[in-house]
């Protein structure tokens, strides 16, 4: 348990109905009580009404709520105030519990008490600072799930197996010369194989995670005037790109993010692929040319009245190992008849849109979630990691390699049980069990105060 009392303001500094004050540590019953107008009344998980006072003068009505530890979020004594949200009275609370001794909290304090002293892993402490800093539902879900242990538990179950293997490989050295079972070199290849894929699973599970939690790139591809600035400032319901009838009006990449089946999806506004009128132009097409290569998923913007031609059949071309997704723009000025040609001459179904009508929205959406799903593996079961995270990934799975390598080679078993105990640090390091106290403070630094 820490020696000092913290508090904080758990809620945002602007003016709300309601403002949360938290109080953590051996003195936080003591402090509030102190400042309070039914200091009696306050019991561990109790709700109570009572006023916040400054001698005999009113500060604010609030509510009240104590925990006794060890049943609290930290694990410490602990209490909530919560009072009216006007940062005046909030600053004048945390000055009162200040003058009895409470410090206020550093950043991610609350959350680093809570891993200390048991009450959650690291993979859950970073999962909480995910649900905060959250973009997608996506996101949020996946974080939520990450702070209820899908991450830790993952994690501890290879770690069990590991540590059985290494048991058994201890056990074979300690009782060599008894009838003890041994490993052969074949169930020995396998334990450590098996143990290997599952450390490889949970890796392309957080590579999942992060690709997603950044946002899938999708930029609007077509030849020049085809509308995909329009369709931009149409899904975003902003003029954020500039619209002109002249081509070559977009030289440069416009990113805008919104969501898309639950999903973060970065549209990328990108010149069109034609025959360049300058060096600029120039620029922009190739710069367009490239985030094919790299995007995610790729919206290819047709024009519904000119039909195909051959600058369109031009840049299919370079979209032809892409998932992607084909818009026919201008649909209010092009007959359905038009419409279904150009799906019938691509041999894929074309999304009829209209940029000036706001049409085709939700069709949209609904072929980027499919995408989603289909391009990307299991969106669903996505972890989100850090570079922390997955640098001690591909660490354990360098070790977990090394480690077949050594029992193929028939290197002695203590070897082995030594690179296997190097492993299960690894793999210790991942959920917290076994951290080093400048990686608590670069982790915990990266929250919120309050938090």
């Amino acid at each position: 348990m820490s020696p000092d009392t913290i508090c904080a303001p758990a809620s945002g500094p602007l003016a709300a109905p309601i403002a949360v004050i938290r109080v953590s540590g051996p003195g936080a019953h003591g402090a509030v009580a102190a400042v309070f107008s039914r200091p009696d009344a306050l019991l561990p998980r109790r709700a109570v009404f009572g006023s916040i006072l400054d001698g005999e003068t009113l500060v604010d009505d609030v509510v009240m709520v104590c925990y006794a530890a060890p049943a609290s979020f930290t694990g410490e004594d602990s209490a909530e105030i919560f009072c009216h949200g006007n940062h005046l009275i909030v600053r004048r609370i945390l000055s009162l519990l200040h003058a009895r001794g409470v410090r206020l909290a550093e950043p991610g304090e609350f959350s680093r008490r809570a891993f200390e002293n048991g009450k959650i892993d690291l993979t859950a402490a970073e999962a909480i600072n995910h649900i905060i800093t959250a973009r997608s539902d996506w996101e949020i879900e996946a974080a939520l799930a990450q702070a209820h242990g899908s991450l830790r538990d993952a994690v501890r179950r290879l770690r069990e197996d590991l540590v059985a293997y290494r048991a058994d490989i201890e056990c074979a050295i300690d009782f060599a010369e008894e009838e003890v079972p041994q490993l052969s070199r074949e169930e020995s290849l396998e334990r450590i194989t098996s143990i290997a894929a599952g450390i490889d699973a949970i890796r392309r599970r957080c590579a999942t995670g992060e690709r997603l939690a950044r946002g899938i790139d999708a930029p609007l591809i077509g030849r020049p005037n085809v509308g995909k600035s329009s369709i931009l400032n149409c899904v975003i319901n902003a003029e954020r790109a500039l619209v002109s009838h002249i081509p070559g009006t977009t030289r440069d990449l416009i990113r805008e993010t919104v969501q898309f089946a639950g999903v973060p999806v970065n549209l990328i506004d990108t010149a069109g692929i034609g025959a360049p009128g300058c060096e600029l132009e120039r620029m922009g097409i190739e710069l367009s040319q490239r985030k094919i290569r790299e995007a995610g998923i790729v919206i290819m913007v047709l024009d519904a009245v000119d039909g195909l031609t051959d600058d369109d059949r031009t840049i299919l071309d370079m979209v032809a190992d892409r998932p992607t997704v084909y818009l026919a723009n201008k649909a209010d000025l092009a007959a359905t008849d038009d419409i279904a040609a150009i799906g019938r001459s691509l041999g894929r179904p074309v999304i009829p849109f209209s940029a000036v009508r706001a049409t085709g929205l939700d069709a949209l959406e609904a072929a980027i979630g499919r995408l989603v799903r289909d391009s990307i593996v299991e969106p669903e079961r996505g972890f989100l990691a850090d570079h922390r995270i997955m640098a001690l990934l591909d660490e354990a799975i360098g070790t977990a390699q090394a480690v077949r390598t050594l029992v193929a080679e028939g290197r002695p078993p203590e070897i082995v049980a030594f690179e296997l105990q190097t492993l299960a640090d690894t793999l210790g390091a991942v959920t917290g069990e076994i951290t080093p106290e400048d990686v608590l403070t670069s982790v915990f630094s990266r929250f919120c105060i309050g938090k």
